[in-house]
């Protein structure tokens, strides 16, 4: 999920790659980790001031260990692949939590989305 994000900034709003280590494996590293992506995306642009050009017109390349993939332009790649592959992976960890016995819900998923009244 870390890098999903991290990537968007990177490939679409072309900010400055840097790089985080996939090698975390205890709760406190992970933390790290999430306080870390948080840092970098705090430096994003806010919606208003980024190019609606960026998203809309910029072919998007992306290079991994399984080849390249082309997106036609940033909103392909946002709409396409980092946003399900983002909730792909929030999904799976939740599944896996719920799994190990973690009393966590619906509501920890999508606590942000309803608005009570």
């Amino acid at each position: 999920m870390s890098n999903t994000a991290k990537f968007f900034c990177v490939r679409v709003l072309k900010l400055e790659n840097t790089p985080l280590s996939d090698e975390e494996t205890t709760f406190a590293e992970l933390q790290d980790r999430i306080k870390l992506t948080v840092e970098l995306l705090s430096s994003v642009p806010k919606p208003s001031e980024v190019e609606a050009q960026k998203l809309s017109e910029s072919e998007v390349l992306m290079e991994t260990k399984m080849g390249n993939f082309k997106f036609e332009s940033g909103q392909k790649y946002l709409s396409e692949f980092a946003i399900p592959n983002f909730h792909f992976h929030m999904t799976t960890a939740y599944c896996i939590l719920r799994h190990l016995g973690v009393p966590i819900g619906a509501m920890d998923y999508l606590g942000d989305v309803f608005h009570k009244i």
